[in-house]
């Protein structure tokens, strides 16, 4: 993508209990196209030219349901999500990370709009009554990343040896925490660990939208799960992972691993982004889908100013939709 490069990689399994997987993900790098239709220029009819990337967006769903329900809820989410990117999101992300209220507002009615959207399926077909989802939304436009959440998915920032989690389980155990009837160590094994208080669909009046923004750094590491991780592999030893290896495939594939080493009771799905140090000269790229002469499309110096990223930056969060409690961190001991 544009400014910093971002390596990236996706897996998602069964597990060791489920008979199907209902979890989905989703990782696209965003760019401007044309579609040419004619031109003077040594190209091929129709072809198709994309300028440098815009952004990235990662999603993971977590669908719950019948047979077929929770499969359709994750997947209607994301593709719900995807049209709605290509035909309306503003592309031109702000300077700064107070002046994109348009953005935001845009990604809170899509949240709504793909949430009702699930409703109405599930009352159209019988056998999918009662269907939904969780969703967590990653959109990175460099060095910015806001964060879009409802459920109990997770999204992680990874710094220094550090591990954030910067999304909060919608769920009723963590209610329990954050009013005090319930230790946080004890979370993971409490049966009110899996109730959701706020998601997609499942026959709920209305969503609520988690938004989470922050200022990344070169080097962090961004994390999205569903929670058939969290249920077998603790933060810290996300941690450990994470520090151990800066290779995306490796890492995901050595958590579903220890998801499913640890018992494989839930669906398991996990989306890793590095973003790899700036060295490179910035440059504007035009590629295209036919073939071209080496020579008709040239680097170009990048016309805007980097924005700066010093050592001192620190993660910040916006103020939580859902409640007034900000994020916090996740860390236990191991």
């Amino acid at each position: 993508m544009s400014r910093v490069p971002i390596e990236t990689f996706g897996i998602t399994d069964r597990g060791i209990v489920r008979e199907e997987n209902q979890d989905q993900f989703f990782i696209a790098e965003l760019s401007r196209r044309l579609q040419m239709r004619a031109s003077s220029l040594p190209l091929a009819a129709n072809s198709t030219l994309a300028g440098s990337s815009l952004g990235l967006v990662m999603m993971v769903a977590d669908g719950m349901g019948g047979h077929r329900g929770g499969q359709e809820a994750s997947g209607l989410a994301i593709r719900f999500f995807l049209a709605s990117i290509l035909n309306r999101l503003r592309w031109n992300h702000p300077s700064s990370l107070g002046d994109d209220a348009d953005l935001v507002e845009d990604l809170k009615l899509m949240l709504t709009q793909a949430h009702r959207e699930i409703q109405r399926q599930s009352e159209v077909d019988r056998r999918l009554e009662g269907m939904g989802t969780t969703f967590t939304l990653a959109y990175i436009a460099w060095p910015r990343m806001i964060v879009l959440h409802a459920g109990d998915t997770r999204c992680y920032l990874y710094r220094r040896g550090e591990l954030k989690l910067l999304t909060r389980d919608h769920t009723v155990a963590n209610q329990m925490i954050e009013s005090g009837q319930l230790d946080s160590n004890s979370a993971e094994r409490s049966r009110w660990s899996n109730v959701l208080v706020n998601a997609l669909g499942a026959g709920a009046s209305e969503v609520f939208a988690d938004i989470t923004k922050v200022e990344l750094l070169a080097d962090d590491m961004i994390f999205l799960c569903s929670d058939g991780l969290n249920k077998h592999v603790e933060d810290c030893t996300i941690r450990s992972v994470l520090s151990a290896s800066s290779d995306p495939n490796k890492i995901c594939e050595t958590l579903v691993t220890m998801a499913k080493d640890g018992g494989g009771s839930d669906n398991i799905t996990v989306v890793a982004a590095r973003c790899r140090d700036l060295g490179a000269v910035q440059t504007m790229q035009i590629h295209t889908t036919a073939e071209t002469p080496e020579s008709l499309f040239q680097e170009l110096p990048f016309p805007t100013e980097e924005v700066g990223t010093s050592p001192d930056e620190r993660v910040t969060f916006a103020t939580s939709e859902f409640s007034d409690t900000p994020t916090r961190d996740m860390d236990r001991p191991c």
